[in-house]
């Protein structure tokens, strides 16, 4: 074997040469290695998880920009980092979610529970009034319902029966009551902070209808109902149009509208006859 001496270059020193790792020898090595950097889907997991303790849209979007983020970064081989930041958007999200998920449920539970109580003896009144059972309907109330007449009783339904069908039914589940209040709430809007209104959504042969269930407040409310609750003495249809049906007839605030059982010339209240008397 052929040695070949360098110039100037003792063996002593061509021996420790020798044994220094190889610069090149590794060929994994590469000669320009890239910078770090953050992922941009880490990042932006992280701001979505934390505008989703806002608002429910974002959250969604952070879990699944979380879950890309920790798989790009796992096979970036190093070039990309923010492995703590798409975790932590991940969580964020998760926990958004989780939050606003017990807020629907627990608010939506308590809400049907309430249109339970009181729904029943809406669609007690209803349907007693609809197959004209007007002494069962008439038990359910407390005054001045309750001193309504058969033939008031009959007029109720004649008139919101020419206008917005039979009554159909009750929400069906959490999803149908946010529907149905969806559908309502432009109603809703002139009655709020009304004390003992109970406002509620109920399906009619027109789609939904607001109810409006009037509870005495002056601690004369007649006790308690079957289902626990005061026994209504106003019961108010509110039509699409803000049109009201009331029973009794004449205790509503717009020009409630009730028509003879026999289909005869169309009522209005006694304050709108006041009116049309003295413009006569």
């Amino acid at each position: 074997m052929r040695v070949c001496w360098l110039r100037g270059v003792k063996p002593a020193t061509l021996g420790v040469m020798s044994n220094m790792p190889g610069t090149y020898e590794n060929s994994d090595v590469n000669l320009y290695q890239e910078p770090e950097r953050t992922s941009i889907m880490a990042i932006l997991s992280l701001v979505f998880g934390v505008l989703g303790c806002c608002t429910f849209v974002t959250a969604p979007v952070g879990v699944l920009l979380g879950v890309f983020g920790i798989f790009g970064i796992s096979r970036s081989k190093g070039r990309v980092g923010g492995m703590g930041l798409a975790i932590g958007g991940l969580i964020v999200s998760i926990l958004s979610i989780a939050i606003w998920a017990g807020i629907v449920f627990g608010v939506g539970g308590a809400m049907k529970v309430a249109i339970n109580q009181f729904g029943a003896t809406t669609e007690g009144i209803l349907t007693d009034v609809q197959n004209g059972d007007f002494d069962s309907a008439r038990a359910q109330m407390i005054a001045p319902a309750s001193d309504v007449s058969d033939a008031d009783f009959a007029a109720f339904y004649a008139s919101y029966k020419a206008d917005l069908g039979d009554y159909v039914g009750l929400p069906s589940g959490i999803g149908e009551l946010f529907s149905g209040y969806g559908a309502v709430g432009q109603q809703i809007q002139a009655y709020n902070g009304r004390p003992g209104f109970v406002p509620m959504p109920v399906r009619f042969d027109s789609g939904w209808i607001l109810v409006i269930y009037v509870m005495e407040t002056n601690g004369q409310g007649g006790g308690t109902g079957p289902n626990g609750m005061p026994p209504p003495k106003m019961l108010m249809l509110i039509g699409p149009d803000g049109q009201e049906y009331t029973l009794p007839a004449d205790a509503g605030d717009n020009s409630s509208v009730n028509r003879p059982a026999d289909g005869g010339e169309v009522q209005t209240p006694d304050t709108d006859q006041a009116d049309e008397s003295r413009g006569e």
